[in-house]
């Protein structure tokens, strides 16, 4: 996806949204979901899954857009879920998880499932019949 291969400047015009906001420049390692601000991180993440979302919807002519949605949404919010308790438990590992949950629903690597979960039940096409 394009937007990983400009991250900084995503996440440099995002942290600019954010000051315009009133949101720090960056909370540090602790304070988001990354080293960048929290706003900037769920920004960057949310961006991210819509793009792949959208091109998907685009690829497969709107066909299983509803499941790939929901494995977005289910993986956002599990990896920051794990990321959150990690942090609230002091159980840096269930954070870390977390964190590798989020890098993969951010990721080309979710293309390829999303593209598995879409196609996933789909009944095969038939052959066009003899006029």
């Amino acid at each position: 996806m394009l937007l990983g291969q400009f991250q900084e400047l995503v996440f440099a015009t995002l942290a600019r949204v954010g000051q315009a906001l009133g949101q720090p420049a960056a909370l540090g390692s602790t304070g988001g979901l990354s080293q960048h601000s929290l706003l900037s991180s769920v920004a960057y993440h949310l961006l991210y899954a819509g793009a792949s979302i959208g091109a998907l919807h685009l690829l497969l002519r709107g066909r299983g857009t509803r499941r790939v949605a929901a494995g977005f949404a289910a993986a956002l919010l599990a990896g920051t879920g794990l990321v959150a308790a990690g942090r609230l438990a002091a159980w840096p590992a269930l954070a870390t998880q977390g964190h590798l949950l989020l890098d993969f629903a951010s990721s080309p690597l979710a293309l390829l499932a999303g593209y598995a979960l879409a196609s996933f039940g789909r009944p095969p096409s038939r052959p066009s019949e003899p006029v």
